[in-house]
């Protein structure tokens, strides 16, 4: 739990690294299955404008360290987190541990199947069929 919570902080500070001048929140999306991972950072400004901007490399190799880290026998490891950072620094963290990620691009059944083998859980079968 402490490793966790250390992981956390250090996402936190990698995106706190990456914010421009001006911003409100930062809203961090991260989903993962196998080997087959996407992100996304948005920026949203005091003026009420928002942008999405390139994300720090560096939170990749925490959050699949997380995820596995997470990991619960019989009940898996969770799919996506919600990563979101209010002025001055107040943050919150969301985890879906149920529901197959909404990627841009599809994995292939054996890329939830190999996720399955390596986070088993209540979840049998590939949103792919």
């Amino acid at each position: 739990m402490i490793e966790q919570q250390e992981i956390l902080q250090g996402i936190g500070g990698d995106l706190l690294g990456f914010a421009p001048e001006g911003w409100g929140r930062l809203r961090y999306e991260y989903s993962a299955v196998a080997k087959y991972a996407t992100d996304s950072l948005t920026v949203e400004y005091s003026n009420g404008e928002s942008e999405m901007v390139d994300c720090p490399v560096t939170v990749l190799s925490k959050l699949a360290r997380l995820r596995a880290g997470m990991y619960q026998e019989g009940k898996g490891t969770w799919f996506s987190v919600e990563y979101t950072i209010e002025r001055p620094s107040n943050y919150s963290v969301d985890f879906n541990y149920d529901e197959y990620p909404d990627f841009t691009f599809r994995p292939s059944p054996e890329g939830f199947a190999d996720d399955l083998k390596t986070f088993p859980g209540p979840r049998s079968s590939s949103p792919i069929g």
